[in-house]
Parts: structure tokens; C-alpha cells; sequence
């Protein structure tokens, strides 16, 4: 039987373009000079808020007609697209009607009123269920969706992103759970964009690189301490 020809819907160009979009949105910044201290505890040279797109409709619309490509590219199955509350839950949604498909939100916590569900948007019991995030760093908020969705009888196996850090642990994370991840757009690829465009200098992408490699220590080997918190 011959092999199933899966051809890449987005160009190397077109991913350039992206690239663009989302650092002239600001939905990536790079703060070397006073890095952030995330949610997480870790100090991070960059700053990821792809929330900005929604202000941003060329760009965003970009961003949902890329991930409807992945889908397609990727050959992902799945009945239902949930995202996690609250950026992830309005790219979801968006993915979810150019899709076609039954959109969920989850919450980071359940109602404390009504049915003091987690899941909102309908019954995900045997349902294929593609979760949709808008960026993944240290991923615990989307891991934790993921086993919500599982408590109800989802079947969860596959993470949509628009970006993802990628960090190995993170990674490890994903697979011990059995779940496969999917950008839509590689980070390194922004961070270079980011150079050529002269946001950073190629010593600092060579550092940003680095910290994607060794983030948890990254910080500490330089004697860096964070000036910003996230918001």
C-alpha cells in the first residue's frame, strides 16, 4: 500500500511571516536586560503573550488559518477543541468554528455556583477532545486541564499550541501522560526572526537559546535576578 503523501502547508516563508506578526504584536518580547519572573518561579528572557493577537485581527486570523493547516498537516482526529481558561479558551473557540467542530472551555477552577462544573460547552464523555493552548512554558495549567477532561471521560491524547517553549522537562511531561504536542509555529524560529529584524542581537539570541535548553538554571549561572513579575 503506498504511503499517504503529507505535504507541509506552511512555507518556510510563511512562517516568517508569522514570526513577524507576533513580535510587531507583542505577543513576543525579549527582556534581556530585565527578565520576568513567571508564575512558575522561573526566570525567563522572554516574554510570551499571544493574548495581544486578539487586538491584532490580521495577525490573529493568520494564526487560526496556520493552525487549521496543522491540523490538517499533523492528520488530527478529534471531535472537540477545548482551551483552557482564558486565553487559550478564545483560540479554541476561534479554531473551533473554522473547524466546524463543538468548542469547550475549561476552567482553571470549578464554578463555586450552578452544576460546579470545570468543562463548559457540552457532555465530553467518549469524545476525542484536542486541547488548544496559546503558549506552553513550564505546561502544568494545560496538564491540569487535560486530567479535568479525563475525570469526565474525555479521551485526550493530542496539544495544539501557538507557541511552545519546548523545554525538555515540560516535554517529558507531556509524554509520561501520553500526550502529543503540535506548534504552530517552532519558538526557535521566532527568536531568529527576532535577531534579523535586530530586536536582539545574535549574542542574545545565542542566549535565549540557551535558556530553552537550561532554563531552570539559566538565571543562577549568570547571577541574573528578575525584575518584573508576570501580570
Amino acid at each position: 500500500m503506498a504511503t499517504k503523501f503529507k505535504p507541509s502547508y506552511t512555507s518556510s516563508i510563511a512562517e516568517d511571516i508569522m514570526a513577524e506578526r507576533l513580535i510587531l504584536a507583542h505577543a513576543v518580547d525579549f527582556l534581556m536586560d530585565a527578565p520576568m519572573r513567571l508564575k512558575s518561579g522561573l526566570i525567563s528572557p522572554v516574554y510570551v503573550d499571544n493574548r495581544k493577537l486578539f487586538s491584532h485581527p490580521e495577525a490573529w486570523s493568520d494564526v487560526i488559518e496556520t493552525m487549521a493547516s496543522r491540523v490538517e498537516e499533523f492528520d488530527l482526529r478529534f471531535d472537540m477543541v477545548a482551551g483552557v481558561e482564558a486565553a487559550g479558551s478564545m483560540h479554541a473557540a476561534a479554531l473551533a468554528y473554522r473547524l466546524g467542530k463543538p468548542a469547550l472551555m475549561v476552567r482553571q477552577v470549578a464554578k463555586t455556583y450552578g452544576n460546579r462544573s470545570r468543562i463548559e460547552g457540552g457532555d465530553v464523555r467518549g469524545k476525542n477532545v484536542l486541547i488548544l493552548e496559546d503558549h506552553i512554558s513550564t505546561g502544568l495549567s494545560c496538564l491540569d486541564a487535560i486530567e479535568a477532561l479525563r475525570a469526565e471521560g474525555a479521551e485526550v491524547t493530542q496539544v495544539m499550541s501557538i507557541t511552545n517553549y519546548a523545554i525538555p522537562e515540560t516535554m517529558r511531561l507531556f509524554a509520561e501522560r501520553g500526550i502529543e504536542t503540535f506548534n504552530v509555529i517552532d519558538f526557535d524560529k521566532v527568536v531568529h526572526k527576532a535577531c534579523t529584524m535586530g530586536r536582539i542581537t545574535e549574542e542574545q539570541e545565542k542566549m535565549v537559546l540557551e535558556w530553552l535548553n537550561t532554563p531552570w538554571t539559566w538565571a543562577a549561572m549568570r547571577g541574573l535576578l528578575a525584575r518584573a513579575i508576570e501580570n
